[in-house]
């Protein structure tokens, strides 16, 4: 029997599904970065995949932390379809 259920912890859902026991809906960003870790690679759902945007709040007091800026800098520069 399928059953769903829901893991708040991305590397124990990619871990699940490394080990043959799920599947995952997942920035193709976030499975490439992963890919190297665990046997994993994404697949489109669909003839065109899914766009989606995303929009990040930050705090003023954030704007000059490193990681913050990086992360913003790739989602910014990251391309579904290189």
């Amino acid at each position: 029997m399928r059953k769903q259920k829901v893991v708040e912890s991305t590397d124990i859902m990619l871990q699940m599904v490394a080990c043959g026991r799920g599947v995952a809906a997942l920035p193709r960003w976030l499975v490439e970065e992963f890919s190297e870790k665990y046997p994993v690679r994404a697949v489109r759902l669909g003839p065109s995949g899914i766009q989606k945007q995303i929009f990040l709040g930050v705090r003023r007091t954030d704007l000059e932390v490193d990681y913050l800026n990086a992360f913003m800098e790739l989602a910014r520069n990251y391309s579904e379809h290189p």
